[in-house]
């Protein structure tokens, strides 16, 4: 049961987190804040708006806490493998959460 719960939870709180920083109504002051202050086509500015670009940067910490949180046993048991695989994974369903929502 506990595997499953981990299935849903952290995915969710990936794209959750992603879509707090790029999307949410929330952070757009500081999301407009920025982008008056980078050059146009600044690569920060780009990532600050981007939740494809975004995911990857909120999924490595979430997998890492998954990591060192998660009694589940891991697949390889070597940290350096299994935080980077699941970061991927986090940040793909993150992108495939984000192509289900609408546009605002």
């Amino acid at each position: 049961m506990l595997l499953l719960i981990e299935l849903a939870v952290v995915p969710l709180a990936a794209a959750r987190l992603t879509r707090l920083i790029c999307a949410d109504k929330i952070t757009e002051p500081l999301r407009m804040a920025a982008a008056r202050r980078l050059p146009d086509q600044s690569l920060l500015l780009y990532l600050l708006f981007c939740r494809w670009c975004m995911s990857i940067w909120t999924a490595v910490p979430m997998a890492a806490a998954w990591w060192a949180a998660s009694s589940l046993p891991r697949w390889s048991g070597w940290w350096w493998l299994d935080v980077p695989t699941v970061a991927l994974a986090l940040s793909h369903v993150t992108g495939l959460l984000v192509r289900a929502e609408p546009e605002d």
